[in-house]
C-alpha cells in the first residue's frame, strides 16, 4: 500500500500542487496548475479583537417627597355624645393608620374612619406611607366639650339587682329596671324617653333574659329615640335556647346604627363564674360591681374604674 501527500499552497485564485511523492519517490514538478472552476475568494484581514463597551441604562431619579395629608375632624357627625369622625385624604396608593390602626383608602385616597371624644383637647396621630417608601406623620389636635346630658338606663331584674351600683358608676341619670320585663318592651320605653322635654343623651339597654330579641323591636326602639343618643346594648348571659339568637340579634342591630354600641356582658360572665350566682344569670355582689364597670367604660370610654369597684 502506498502513501500519498500532498501539499497545497493557496493563492489568490490558482490551486498549485508543489510535488507528489508517491512511496517515497519525488515524481517531480507538476505539469500543470489545476484552476478553480468557481474562483476564490481572497481572503482578507479580520479586525482586530476589541471590547464590547458596557450597555448604558437609564436610572429614574427616587421619589423622595413624603405624601401631603390632609384631615378633617366632624366631632359630632353622629352623636352629640363623644363620638365623631375623622377624614383623612392622602395618595391613593399610601398605607395609613390613624391611631396605630390601619385603614384602607378608596379611590379617591380618602378615608373616613371613627373616633373617640375625651372631655378637653384630642389628638389624633396620622401615618401615611407611599410606594416609594416615604411616611408622612401627622398629629392632629381638637377640643371637646361634651353636652350636658343624662343617662337612662332600661333593664330586668339583673339590672335591678345592680341598681346601686350603676348609680354610682354612670353619676347621673336613672335606672329603670323591673322584674320579667322583655326585650320586646324597649320599643315603647324609647318612645317615652323620646317624648320628654330634655331626651337622655344616653340610654342603656340590658333586656334579653326573659326572652328573645326580634330584629324589629331593636329597629322600632332604634327608630323611636332616633339618631341624636347614643345606645348602649348589653348582650345577655343565660341558660336558655334563645341566648345565641338574642346575642347575633343584639350584634347585628348594632352594626345597622351609627349611634349603637355593644357592651359584651356574656363574654364577661362567661370567663368569671364569680360573677353568677347559683341559677348561672343573676348576680352575685362581684356581678353588679362588674356589670357597673362594664357599662361606664363603654359610654366614658377614657374612664378607667377604681380597681376597688371591681
Amino acid at each position: 500500500m502506498s502513501t500519498r501527500l500532498v501539499v497545497v499552497h493557496r493563492a489568490p485564485a490558482t490551486l498549485v500542487v508543489s510535488a507528489v511523492f508517491v512511496a517515497g519517490c519525488s515524481l517531480g514538478a507538476p505539469s500543470a496548475s489545476l484552476t478553480p472552476a468557481v474562483p476564490l475568494v481572497p481572503m482578507t484581514a479580520l479586525p482586530p479583537i476589541t471590547e464590547r463597551p458596557e450597555p448604558t441604562t437609564t436610572t429614574e431619579p427616587r421619589d423622595l417627597v413624603p405624601p401631603i395629608v390632609e384631615a378633617t375632624i366632624n366631632s359630632g357627625d353622629v352623636v352629640d355624645w363623644y363620638r365623631g369622625r375623622i377624614t383623612v385624604s392622602t395618595e391613593a396608593d399610601a398605607q395609613v393608620t390613624v391611631n396605630g390602626e390601619p385603614a384602607g383608602l378608596d379611590l379617591g385616597g380618602s378615608v373616613t374612619v371613627p373616633i373617640v371624644n375625651a372631655p378637653g383637647d384630642n389628638t389624633i396621630i396620622i401615618t401615611a406611607t407611599d410606594t416609594a417608601g416615604n411616611t408622612t406623620e401627622s398629629s392632629v389636635v381638637y377640643s371637646f366639650d361634651p353636652p350636658q346630658g343624662w343617662i337612662a338606663t332600661l333593664g330586668d331584674s339583673i339590672m335591678q339587682g345592680a341598681t346601686e351600683e350603676i348609680e354610682s358608676q354612670l353619676g347621673s341619670g336613672i335606672v329603670d329596671a323591673t322584674v320579667s320585663r322583655q326585650f320586646l318592651d324597649t320599643p315603647e320605653l324609647m318612645t317615652e324617653l323620646a317624648s320628654r322635654e330634655v331626651p337622655p343623651q344616653v340610654v342603656v339597654v340590658g333586656l334579653g333574659t326573659n326572652g328573645p330579641v326580634q330584629a324589629e323591636d331593636f329597629d322600632q326602639a332604634m327608630k323611636a329615640i332616633g339618631p341624636r343618643t347614643l345606645v348602649a346594648f348589653i348582650n345577655v348571659h343565660v341558660p336558655r335556647d334563645w341566648e345565641a339568637t338574642s346575642n347575633d340579634e343584639i350584634a347585628a342591630g348594632v352594626g345597622r346604627y351609627d349611634n349603637a354600641i355593644l357592651i359584651d356582658w356574656s363574654t364577661e360572665a362567661g370567663e368569671r363564674s364569680e360573677l353568677l350566682v347559683g341559677d348561672g344569670f343573676h348576680l352575685s355582689r362581684e356581678g353588679h360591681i362588674a356589670l357597673a364597670a362594664l357599662i361606664a367604660e363603654a359610654i366614658f370610654p377614657e374612664t378607667v374604674p377604681d380597681d376597688s369597684q371591681r
